[in-house]
């Protein structure tokens, strides 16, 4: 049997082709970034809503707390004078850091630290009046709360 060579040609490229194929491309299709987190999850939103929650929460906690701006809690001391206090969290103080907890398969899916300043205020003077006006004298103390981040939002 005579074979053109053409033919033969064709046979052995053929031949080439099945026993060594084309390497199949060795990096893998970068998926989209939105899809590399659920929706929420991802580090710069995580980080915001952290900072939103502990925003949230210095306003609750300056329009609630009993001895606020509004409320001042004033006391008369032992000697015949009064003193005016209050508290409220540094709006400007707060940050937050997260980590993955320990078990991502439980319903904590991260643990986040605010950090904030909450500022006392205290003015004395001779009647209540006095006390109230001011001048406040300002002390500060450094507060670090834990937070946790179950079904998508931070709760305290």
């Amino acid at each position: 049997m005579n074979i053109p060579f053409y033919c033969r040609i064709i046979i052995v490229l053929f031949c080439l082709a099945v026993a060594f194929p084309a390497p199949a491309s060795s990096a893998p299709a970068a998926k989209p970034a939105a899809a590399k987190y659920p929706k929420g999850e991802s580090p710069e939103e995580l980080t915001k809503t952290l900072h939103e929650f502990g925003v949230k929460l210095s306003e609750s906690y300056n329009r609630t707390v009993i001895g606020s701006k509004a409320k001042k809690d004033i006391k008369k001391n032992a000697d015949s004078t009064y003193t005016a206090i209050y508290h409220e969290i540094c709006r400007d103080s707060i940050s937050g850091t997260y980590k993955e907890s320990s078990n991502p398969k439980g319903p904590v899916k991260y643990i986040g630290t605010l950090t904030y300043a909450e500022v006392t205020y205290t003015s004395t003077g001779p009647t209540k009046e006095a006390a109230e006006k001011g001048p406040f004298r300002e002390s500060r103390t450094t507060t670090t709360e834990l937070i946790k981040h179950v079904k998508g939002k931070w709760s305290y």
